[in-house]
């Protein structure tokens, strides 16, 4: 039977919480994959650093003695809490707390911190916002202590305490949350039962376009986005003579890594919902590069975009990574267009769009590329700086920019649920640099 682990992570090392799918990927010569999902769910896994002093030290070590086969409860340290808003005295058995999450329900154990401990208690009902438990907490609960839920976990096969008196230790500790009893449903894809089976809604930090999700969150740049150019070209070179070059891969591609902040638990949830949804490396979204890729625009009408020169045109219109662009218009509004052709006219550069842009060349602030990508990782790792905000590294390869049919042949829509939604778009969300 699984011990409750009475613990509490020093906030100033922060939690790590990592998600890790399992992906097979099948790579040919010519760059084009064939990708496939070994699980259904993430495997997830916590990692804390703790501080023991006094009476924690000894429930910590009588813990793990009792769990022999290291099965342990935890609190998920990065769960949505409810927090007490008055104190309890010793005994007592009713809790106020300042809302009930949606995993907070009667006849249930949980965990509640109070400052540097941890114990376990017992919920009989629920009523309004009162918690009454079935048994009386032992000691005064003071106001802002936090309930957290339970989640059944794995220790490691050594745990390593560092001591520094007879009554202060740390620890560090890794645990595996056992998989399959806690599960994370991503919002499901949308349905569009219309003729034309528009999509028009937004998700948190993502949005539909083209049956494909749109990651609608700019990196922190103080973190210093990194950006890879992967030239996978092949050189024959028998060491003496000529040399031959040959590129079978026709697209360069890149690999982005960046940090992204997450300023609350809902949002924070919202990117993993972004990774859950891909499963990891398997699945496909258009990631923007929010940088100014566009040289000035010399004049646009309708769907058409000139530049000068024709620059622009050698470097791109034969890519076919290159196909989907991110418009951001002076006041904030974010408008993807699929690219529907290149051409030159008159010396210059003329891109069109799918769509008719719906906007002047005054009115646009930059434009964008925007690529198919896919995690370059199974891993997602949540750094929690506190439990309501974290920060987040995801890293994404982009790919060549095909139909999603493409992708999934004629299993597209049961893989998706998703009708193709001709590039219709609905920006809802308030932009915040």
């Amino acid at each position: 039977m699984a011990v409750f682990l009475p613990i509490v992570p020093n906030w100033q090392n922060g939690v790590r919480d990592t998600y890790e799918f399992k992906t097979n990927v099948f790579t040919t010569r010519d760059g084009s994959e064939q990708r496939r999902s070994e699980r259904v769910q993430p495997r997830r896994s916590i990692e804390a650093a703790i501080l023991l002093d006094g009476d924690r030290l000894r429930t910590f070590n009588d813990a793990l003695h009792l769990a022999r086969d290291g099965k342990v409860l935890v609190g998920d340290f990065s769960a949505d809490s409810a927090i007490l808003t008055e104190t309890v005295a010793d005994g007592g058995t009713v809790l106020t707390v300042d809302r009930i999450p949606a995993w907070l329900t009667g006849s249930m154990t949980c965990a509640l911190l109070t400052g540097r401990k941890s114990r376990q208690i017992t919920i009989d009902f629920i009523s309004g916002n009162q918690i009454v438990l079935t048994t009386g907490v032992q000691g005064a609960v003071g106001q802002g202590a936090t309930l957290l839920p339970l989640v059944p976990a794995s220790l490691g096969t050594s745990t390593t305490l560092s001591i520094y008196t007879t009554a202060i230790a740390t620890s560090s500790i890794k645990l595996a949350v056992e998989p399959g009893t806690v599960v994370r449903e991503a919002d499901p894809l949308p349905f569009d039962d219309g003729p034309t089976g528009e999509t028009t809604q937004v998700f948190g930090p993502a949005g539909l376009f083209y049956g494909r999700y749109v990651l609608l969150r700019k990196p922190n740049y103080v973190q210093q986005p990194q950006m890879a150019f992967n030239m996978a070209f092949e050189t024959v070179d028998y060491g003496r003579g000529v040399t031959k070059t040959f590129a079978p891969v026709p697209l360069v591609s890149r690999t982005l890594t960046a940090t992204y902040m997450g300023m609350s638990h809902a949002d924070v949830m919202a990117m993993l919902d972004v990774f859950i949804r891909a499963r990891g490396r398997a699945g496909e979204i258009y990631v923007p590069t929010w940088g100014m890729d566009f040289p000035a625009i010399k004049g646009m009408s309708g769907s058409n975009i000139r530049v000068a020169g024709t620059d622009f045109y050698n470097a791109y219109h034969s890519d076919p990574a290159h196909q989907a662009i991110l418009i951001r218009k002076k006041d904030g509004t974010l408008v993807p267009k699929e690219v529907a052709g290149w051409q030159i006219d008159s010396g210059d550069t003329l891109i069109a769009t799918g769509t008719p842009i719906g906007a002047t060349a005054d009115e646009i602030e930059l434009i964008s590329w925007m690529f198919v990508a896919r995690f370059a990782s199974d891993t997602f790792t949540i750094q929690w700086v506190t439990n309501g905000v974290a920060n987040i590294t995801m890293s994404f390869v982009t790919l060549a920019n095909l139909a999603v049919e493409e992708s999934f042949g004629n299993n597209w829509i049961l893989a998706t649920g998703q009708w193709r939604d001709n590039g219709q778009w609905q920006d809802g969300s308030v932009w915040e640099d």
